[in-house]
This record gives structure tokens, sequence and C-alpha cells, in this order.
């Protein structure tokens, strides 16, 4: 689990590529035979993001699947999930992110909404001898890491296992750390690091001392700097079209020039609700 943006997706299709190619995943020297894996992502489109990302990352797209869900929602009892792991032996299966696959009818933040799918998926597991990994996003606010996941806590508490990825304290703007939070059958294992960027596409990096408080913390203090940010965003604005509209690239300049980046910016005009009409092929912002 982490927050969006950092690369949670990227890394669990590292895992994958490293797994139907047959080479050792983070942390580990050794490797088993090539596998196959399924990967079920509700976010990004399988071949405009997916595919090309696991090309870069080197992976065997013989061995990855896919369970079409065009005509049913997947969610996490689906019976096609257990049918496409023995179908492919697959031996890790990726549901990305968790809230996507829970159903119409279920809430994340009732255990006993959330309890029994999980026991059940944790069934199809054992049964299959395939790794499940579910993605998963935290909440805003602070408190210990463990309580930071987006919904029930009983999410963390009825999976064996639990990682953190972020950014913490001290690392490069480019580099993540991937942190364990629990693990209820062996010690914890090292906190890893890699790295993201259109230059060098994905690296592992190697261990670090980084907890999962260090990244929930940073998480926190990120989150309450990009609340001041759009704060002050959000007054340029409202002084700026008080008294009238105002050409968007003139608004996009001026914000610039004030160290307001065009991010913030958008987030202060849903905040505030600025209207955008297009005049003589040229865009306007009013309140």
């Amino acid at each position: 689990m982490g927050t969006g943006g950092e690369g949670k997706s990227f890394a669990a299709l590292a895992l994958a590529a490293a797994v139907t190619r047959g080479t050792p995943l983070f942390g580990e020297s050794t490797a088993l035979p090539p596998s196959d894996v399924i990967i079920q992502n509700a976010e990004n489109a399988l071949p405009f993001v997916i595919k090309p990302r696991l090309d870069m990352l080197g992976a065997d797209c013989s061995r990855v699947h896919c369970i079409n869900d065009n005509g049913k929602p997947l969610t996490l009892t689906d019976s096609r999930i257990e049918a496409a792991i023995c179908k492919h032996r697959a031996v890790l299966t990726i549901l990305d992110p968790i809230q996507s696959f829970l159903g119409e009818s279920f809430s994340m933040n009732r255990a006993e909404s959330v309890r029994p799918m999980l026991t059940h998926l944790e069934r199809v597991a054992e049964r299959t001898k395939s790794a499940v990994l579910l993605i998963g996003h935290i909440s805003k606010g602070r408190g210990k890491a463990q309580h930071r996941g987006l919904g029930s806590v009983d999410i963390i508490n009825s999976i064996p296992s639990a990682l953190c990825l972020g950014k913490a304290e001290g690392l490069d703007r480019d580099t993540r750390a991937i942190a364990a939070l629990k693990n209820n059958f062996a010690e914890l294992g090292a906190t890893q690091l890699f790295r993201l960027n259109k230059t060098d596409g994905f690296q592992w990096l190697g261990e670090s001392e980084v907890t999962p408080e260090d990244i929930m913390n940073f998480s926190a203090a990120k989150q309450r700097e990009d609340k001041s940010k759009t704060d002050e965003a959000v007054e340029f604005l409202t002084d700026l079209l008080a008294d009238a509209a105002a050409p968007a690239k003139e608004a996009i300049e001026l914000a610039a020039e004030m160290g307001i980046s065009k991010r913030t910016l958008e987030r202060a005009r849903a905040a505030i609700g600025v209207k955008a009409k297009q005049i003589d092929g040229h865009w306007e912002w009013s309140l």
C-alpha cells in the first residue's frame, strides 16, 4: 500500500516480470523456474500501459495473462480467479487496486464486508499454491502505519503479509522504498529501494534502513505541504477572477511566476469551481 503515483503498480509489474523470466525477486539471490502470472489492473489499460511497461521490464509476456471481465466485473470472490490460476498454473496473481474488486454491495470500511472476501481469497491461494498481491492506497492523515491503509483496519489485520511503498526523508526524488509492515510467517524482510524515472526506467537499488513509519510520516508531511500550496493557489485564483474572467493561459503564466505549479492550480480550480469557456479560439476562466 502507498499513496497514488509513487510506483506501486510499476513495482508489482517488476515482480511479475521477474517471475516470468525466472530471475531472483528483490532481496533474493536465488530464483524459481520461469512461471506464469495473472495481472488484473482496473486503472491502466492492458495494451497501452501494462504491456509497454512489461516489455520495458523484460517480461516474458507469453506468460502473462488477464481475465476477461468485460461482461461481468471481477470480484475477490469470483470463481474465475481460481479457474484462471489453475488453467495457467500461475504462481502470482496481482489485483490492482483492491477497491476495484470488492463489488458494488461491499464497503472497504466495514469489517463484515471485507474479511469474508479476503478469507475466500486466502483459501484460493492455499489450494492453488499461488501468491496473491493486492495493491491498495493509504488514507490521509497521521497515525500508526498499520492503521493508515484505505478502508477498514481489518484489511491489514486479515492479510498475512503487508508492505508499504513510497518516498521517505533523505531519498532523492526518483527513489522509493518498499518496507515490510507485517509478516505472520517469518521475520520482517529488509526494506528495498528502487528508482523510477523516464531516463533509466525501473531499477532495484538494494537494502535500506527506511521503516514503514518513515514512509507514512513523509506522506503525511507531503499532504500537509500540498494542502498549503493549494490554499495559496485558491487565494490567487480568487483574487484574479474576483471582478472578471481571465485568459487561462495568462492565469497559468502568472501562477508559474508565483511558484504555483499547473497541477496545484488545477486542484485549486476544482476546489472553488472555476469554470472554463472557449471564446474565439482561446480558453477563459471565471468564477
